[in-house]
Formats: structure tokens, sequence, C-alpha cells
């Protein structure tokens, strides 16, 4: 662990925080408390009375099942009780779902919402609803001794951008949501930011730069889509052209299915601000 504040430590995920693990925060005061668990074997040995889960998605609630008091927006609660609805959230076959359940379903305790608040001793939490990745993806703002820090979650500034590849994220979402998180930095003049796969960030104008950047990758690929509408496509004819992914993962199937998802929602986004139009089922630059 590395210590952020008098309270609170950083948790580095196995493979610094890559998919399938991720970076947690660990909060000892009090009462003690976990945010996410997907860090790696290591974080069943973390002694927390709760756990602050940032969503539902798989990297996140990993080792939910050692822990006795699990906490989530309760936007995302039932995606993290129940089989059917992560699937339906996934919006994948058995089969390929299979690829993306290695953990346990676990019993939510505690379903909070935005602005709601925690004590933890001297050190407070308080949850900001950030819907975009997921529909109750939240961020957390920790005051300890009036130093601040952040969890960002999976609003995770990776040179990779963000991602909304299930049926419950929103891109408009996304994109007001990273915008409501540099307000708080900058007026919460907040020094630490820690997101879910990447490397700690401090001092507000680097982790606002940092969070510009990420938002930047939304543009590039509204422009790698508008320079591909120069002549009639179907939304089929843009998977596999590097919009979103540079290769496919695995299973192949289920990484088409998340870029066709993302696609979509580029192109209804462009449609709605008028750069694009569609005649049947294809889609032209104006």
């Amino acid at each position: 662990m590395q210590k952020l504040s008098s309270h609170v430590y950083f948790i580095e995920g196995e493979r610094k925080g890559k998919y399938p693990f991720c970076n947690c925060l660990f909060i000892k005061d009090s009462k003690s408390s976990l945010i996410d668990t997907g860090a790696g074997e290591m974080i069943k040995d973390v002694k927390a009375d709760f756990v602050f889960n940032s969503h539902w998605h798989e990297d996140h609630i990993t080792y939910n099942k050692h822990f006795n008091k699990i906490c989530i927006h309760e936007q995302d609660s039932k995606a993290l009780e129940s089989y059917e609805e992560f699937k339906r959230r996934y919006g994948l076959s058995d089969e390929l779902l299979s690829h993306f359940i290695y953990f346990e379903f676990s019993k939510v305790n505690v379903e909070f919402k935005d602005k709601d608040q925690f004590k933890l001793g001297k050190t407070m939490v308080k949850v900001i609803h950030t819907p975009g990745h997921s529909k109750g993806h939240c961020c957390f703002l920790i005051d300890d001794d009036n130093v601040k820090v952040i969890y960002l979650g999976d609003i995770d500034l990776t040179s990779f951008g963000p991602w909304y590849g299930c049926l419950d994220c929103n891109l408009d979402d996304f994109i007001e949501s990273i915008n409501k998180v540099m307000r708080i930095v900058e007026s919460e003049n907040v020094e630490i930011a820690v997101s879910s796969h990447r490397e700690i960030v401090r001092g507000v104008e680097n982790i606002v730069g940092s969070l510009k950047n990420y938002l930047e990758k939304i543009a590039e690929r509204e422009n790698k889509i508008l320079n591909l509408l120069i002549n009639e496509r179907k939304i089929e004819d843009l998977i596999g052209k590097g919009i979103i992914y540079k290769r496919f993962g695995e299973p192949k199937e289920a990484f088409e299915h998340f870029e066709k998802i993302m696609i979509k929602q580029h192109l209804d986004r462009l449609m709605k601000i008028g750069m694009i139009d569609k005649t049947y089922d294809k889609y032209v630059k104006l």
C-alpha cells in the first residue's frame, strides 16, 4: 500500500491495474473501507468494515465476496446481485458472457445515491454520481484532514479513452460526467486523483489536463467516423476500422459487439447535432 494522506492508502492492482484488475483505495480510520475489490488476490487480506463499489463491472467487484458489507449506487445494485441483470446489461450470450464472469455475485447491503456522505472518523467520503460508463457509475471525493483525494473509477484517464460498450452506457452522460468531475476538481482544489487503471495524478492542473485529454478521445473517434462517412455506410461497415479498438480482444465476437454499441452512440449523437444523415440503414456525412 502507498500512503496518500493520513488515512487513505493506494492499492495498485496487479499488472499495474490493467484489466482484468483495477486499482483500489483503502481508508483506515475509525471505520475502515475499501473502494473496489479488483486489485488481485492480495485484497483478500485487507480488513475492511465495508466496500464502496464504483460500479458493477467484473474487474471492480472481483473479491466482494470476501467482505461483509457491500455498498453501490442504487442504479447498479441489481447488476451486482443478479446474473440475469448482469447479462442484460452486457447484451451477450451465456457463452460469450462466461469469459467475463470470474467472480461470485454478492448481496448489496447499502444503496447510495449522488451527494451521499459517509463519515468514517476524521475522513469523509462523498458520492459523486458520474453515469456514462455505467448507469450508476460513481466517483468518490475523500476529505482527509483537508487533503482532497478523488477516486475516479472508470473515468480512468487511460490512453484508450472512455469505454461505453454496455447497454446501460450513455455517451452524452459520460461527456457530462467528465466535465462535472473537472468542475469539482477545480472548485474543491483536489490534489490527488486515483483512477482504476492508471497511475496516480497529482495537482489540480495535471488532473484537469488529464481529464481534458481523456475527453478529447471522444472527439477523435467522431472525426474518424466522419472521415469514413464521406461515402454512405452501414454501421456494420464501420466495425473493425480502428474507430474504437486498434485490434479486437478475445472473444472477438464480444469486442465487435462492444464496438458496435459504442459506434451506434456516436452515430446517434452526430445525427442529433446535424453532422450526419441517415437513409434507411446507411449513414453519410453532411
